[in-house]
C-alpha cells in the first residue's frame, strides 16, 4: 500500500501532537521543580533571618530580656539598640504577614503580632523605627496590643 502525501501529513500531524504533549509534560515538570526549589530557598531565607536575629539577641542579651520583662532601659545606648531589636523582629514578622497575605505561607498572623503585647512595645511605637513599617502592619500591631489591652 502506497502512501500518499496526505498520509504523510496526517503521520506528521499526529507526531507533532504527541511532541506537543511530551514537552508540555517536560514543561509542567520543570515548573513543578522549580517550585519546589523556590519554596526551599524561602525557607532558607527564613532560617537564615531567624538565625540572624538570634544572634543579635545573643550578643545583647540583657537589653532583650528587659524588652521582654518590661524592665526599663538605660537612656541612650542601652534604649537604642532595644528600638533596634525590637525593630530587626518587627521587620521579620512583617515579612512573614507579607508572606502569609500572597499566600505563601500558613496564617498565623496573631503569633507574630502578640510582640505588640509586650511593654516594650510603646517604646518601638513611638521611635522613628516603627515608622519604616507598613500602615497595614502597623494598625494590625495597634489593635494587638488594644485587644491585649483590654482582657
Amino acid at each position: 500500500m502506497k502512501k500518499t502525501l496526505s498520509d504523510w501529513a496526517s503521520i506528521a500531524e499526529i507526531l507533532g501532537a504527541i511532541a506537543v504533549v511530551v514537552s508540555l509534560l517536560f514543561v509542567g515538570f520543570q515548573i513543578s521543580e522549580g517550585n519546589r526549589e523556590t519554596r526551599a530557598a524561602r525557607v532558607q531565607a527564613a532560617l537564615d533571618t531567624e538565625m540572624a536575629f538570634q544572634a543579635a539577641v545573643l550578643r545583647d542579651a540583657a537589653v532583650w530580656d528587659k524588652i521582654v520583662t518590661g524592665a526599663p532601659l538605660a537612656a541612650g545606648e542601652e534604649t537604642r539598640k532595644g528600638i533596634i531589636l525590637y525593630n530587626m523582629l518587627q521587620t521579620q514578622n512583617e515579612n512573614r504577614y507579607q508572606q502569609m497575605q500572597a499566600g505563601f505561607i500558613e496564617e498565623r498572623t496573631s503569633a507574630i503580632a502578640s510582640l505588640a503585647t509586650l511593654p516594650f512595645y510603646d517604646i518601638w511605637r513611638s521611635s522613628p523605627a516603627a515608622q519604616s513599617r507598613s500602615p497595614e502592619w502597623l494598625a494590625i500591631l495597634d489593635n494587638e496590643r488594644q485587644r491585649a489591652g483590654s482582657k
